[in-house]
Formats: structure tokens, C-alpha cells, sequence
């Protein structure tokens, strides 16, 4: 990685994170239908905290990061219960017309295994205590300057009851005209453990969901996601999955996918306890792979948000009728190289790719084996740009003029 990336690497806090987790657990339940008024107990007061601490972060960025707003919605129970919740959020405009606008999202109820109850203990560290410190600690790092995209940080309420904060916040950027501006959201949804609890550990992963298709913008963003670890050299494997979520699950990228905003999840690869467990405590959070694991989210928005975009996707594989064919696409002037991915028909993941300084690949024999191409620009900073659309090799090659 270059000197930048490292040095905001090297930023992530895990003690950071670990005073946000204790914070959150320490107020009882972050149900929706707790108090919303109450110092230091029920969901007003993680609302009120994490508001606060965006509004620090806001102080210390210079102007970056705006002032959170606060974005209410009436949350539901049920049908004759219901309160008055909040998303929280804050912005970091983007510095280039039609680079478009990023989503990271994070949850910050909470529930009991009785889900309907509102005053059951419901610690929630790890679900979603851990994206929340994660959502913090990347807004915190990164208000530090802007980006080529604008970046929304939101803290969701409602979640665990039907999605119906960020279903509202979808709603609240349809009205606004900005939903068709969403490039990607990137959820961060219960990223802080490593074992089983029955001496299972994997410590090295982090799971991806997406979208069932897979040649969905989704997929493609989960795609993306994996080749960071790698590409960056970071300790963490980020796994693209073949589901939206686990079977009979959800998170709020369900809200924006169904919208037809691409959307992915990330999720620890192990899980320890079941939804709203009152168990689910912040001694159980194993912080370095937190810490790790919120360095791969970190890289990932980076790469969408800040990475030089092939403004036109054009790529043309041409034959050179000697078994070799050639690969050209649009030059980026702001880039310093490419990265070229390539994919098997039926794969999941990419299964090679490789760098050069030109926008071409002259003669190569290769392309042919593989289903699918896509490219990448590579900027002066070492961030690599988003992927452009993939290019089906079997669909079109052109003779050579």
C-alpha cells in the first residue's frame, strides 16, 4: 500500500470502538419503543450519542463531515404501538460532478429474543454495536478530506423490526431526488466476532452479501469488495457470498437493493449467538479482528468513492487472427495504471487479474478461456478506482481493422 493508504490504516482505534460498543450496551435495549428521553437508557440515548459524536467529528474535520441531521420516522411494534425514531446521519460532499453519492450504513437498535418487548435487556455489542463503532471510526478517519463521490454516513434505527429506518431513509432520498444519484450502499451490520461459541474460530474472513444475480450491479460491488483485501495486502479475506443474506435473514441493503440501488453487506464469518441474545456482550468482542475488518470496509468505500472511474465503459477485444486477441479501453487521464479482472462464465469471484500502464493489452492468448472482463484505473495515491461494467468475451470480437 502507499504511504497514504497505510497512514489511514494505521488510524483505525480499536479502543475507539471498543468505548462506542460499551456505551451502546450500556443503555439497556436500544428497542424502538424504549425511551427516547431518558439520560443513559433506552434507543434515544444511543440516538443522542452517536449524533454527538458525529457532531465532534464534524468540529474536528474542518468543515468535511456536515452536522448530523437527524431524520425521523415513525417506527412500529405493532400495528397499535409505535414511536417516534430516528436515522442519524452525516455528509462529506464529493469534489467531481457525477461521481455520485456512497451510502454506509450501520443499525443501532437493538432486541431481546422477545422482539416485542421494549424493556428486556438487550445489549446488542456485536449486533450491531460493532458496525456502529466501524460506521464512527470510518467517518472519523476520513472526514479528514473529500472525495471524488459523496460519502452519507447513517446510524439506522428500525431495523429489527422489518427494516423500517433505512426502508424510510430510501424513502426520504427518493423525495429528495438523490436516490437515483446512490452509486452503492455499503452495510455494516455485525461485524465483531470470530468464533462459534462451540471452539469454531475464523479470524481471517468477513463475509459479503449481495445479490442473488450474479451479474447484478450488486454482485459486481461484492465482487469489488474482495479483490480489496488482496489488492491492499490487507490481514482480512472478504468473501462474496451467493445469497443476499443467511437463510431467513435480512439487513438494511435489502431496503436499497429492493429500490434498485446496488447493495452489499458485510458480516462476520462466524457466528456466536442468536438474534437478540442477551448474551450478546462486549466481552465477546474480539477487537483485532474488528479493528481488521473495519480497515476492509474502510479500503473498500475508498475504492468506490475515491479511486479514478472509467468514465465510459468501452472495452473491445479484438481478434488478431493468430490465437491472440488485443483488449483496449478509454483512457483515464488521472490514472497511473490499470488492473484488468478476469472471470470464468459461471465463477463467483474473480479468478485472475493483472496490471498495466497502458489502457490496452496488445496480444495476449488468454482472454479467450475466460467468460467475462472488467477493468479497473489505478490512481497516483494507490487507490483503484470502481470496476466498469464487465464485458461478456463470448459476445463480440472485433476483427482487427
Amino acid at each position: 500500500p502507499s504511504i497514504e493508504i497505510n497512514n489511514l490504516l494505521n488510524q483505525v482505534d480499536a479502543e475507539r470502538m471498543r468505548a462506542h460498543i460499551a456505551f451502546l450496551q450500556s443503555v439497556h435495549t436500544r428497542h424502538i419503543l424504549s425511551s427516547t428521553t431518558e439520560a443513559g437508557y433506552g434507543i434515544g440515548a444511543a440516538e443522542r450519542y452517536i449524533a454527538e459524536q458525529f457532531q465532534l467529528i464534524s468540529q474536528s474535520s474542518g468543515g468535511n463531515l456536515q452536522q448530523p441531521i437527524e431524520h425521523a420516522f415513525t417506527a412500529y411494534n405493532t400495528a397499535s404501538e409505535s414511536a417516534i425514531n430516528y436515522n442519524v446521519f452525516s455528509v462529506i460532499s464529493g469534489t467531481e460532478t457525477n461521481a455520485g453519492i456512497y451510502i454506509i450504513g450501520a443499525h443501532y437498535d437493538s432486541v431481546n429474543t422477545n422482539l416485542k418487548d421494549p424493556t428486556a435487556y438487550a445489549p446488542g455489542a456485536n449486533d450491531n454495536g460493532s458496525g456502529v463503532a466501524a460506521l464512527l471510526e470510518i467517518a472519523r478517519i476520513l472526514s479528514q478530506r473529500r472525495y471524488r463521490a459523496t460519502l452519507i454516513f447513517v446510524a439506522f434505527s428500525g431495523e429489527e423490526h422489518d427494516r423500517q429506518g433505512s426502508k424510510a431513509f430510501v424513502d426520504y432520498l427518493s423525495q429528495g431526488n438523490m436516490l437515483s444519484e446512490v452509486r452503492g450502499m455499503i452495510n455494516i451490520d455485525t461485524i465483531g466476532n470470530n468464533d462459534d461459541g462451540k471452539g469454531n474460530i475464523d479470524d481471517t474472513s468477513l463475509r459479503v452479501f449481495s445479490d442473488e444475480s450474479n451479474v447484478s450491479k450488486a454482485r459486481q460491488m461484492a465482487r469489488m469488495a474482495e479483490i480489496v483485501g488482496d489488492i491492499y495486502g490487507l490481514d482480512m479475506r472478504l468473501l462474496v457470498e451467493t445469497r443476499r443474506d443467511r437463510e431467513g435473514r435480512y439487513g438494511d441493503h435489502f431496503s436499497f437493493n429492493d429500490a434498485g440501488t446496488p447493495a452489499i453487506r458485510f458480516i462476520n464469518t462466524m457466528e456466536q449467538w442468536p438474534n437478540g441474545s442477551p448474551n450478546d456482550l462486549i466481552q465477546y468482542i474480539e477487537f483485532d479482528y474488528l479493528e481488521r475488518a473495519t480497515k476492509s470496509i474502510m479500503m473498500f468505500i475508498l475504492t468506490q468513492a475515491d479511486g479514478p472511474r472509467l468514465r465510459r465503459c468501452d472495452i473491445v477485444l479484438r481478434d488478431l487472427g493468430n490465437g491472440n486477441q488485443s483488449l483496449l479501453w478509454d483512457p483515464v487521464e488521472t490514472a497511473n495504471g490499470y488492473m484488468v479482472f478476469l472471470r470464468f462464465a459461471d465463477s463467483l469471484r474473480y479468478d485472475a487479474y493483472f496490471t498495466t500502464e497502458a489502457s490496452s493489452v496488445d496480444s495476449w492468448d488468454g482472454f479467450q478461456q475466460f467468460g467475462t472482463i472488467t477493468v479497473a484505473a489505478r490512481g497516483n495515491n494507490g487507490i483503484v478506482g470502481p470496476f466498469c461494467d464487465e464485458y461478456a468475451v463470448s459476445s463480440q470480437i472485433a476483427s482487427s481493422p
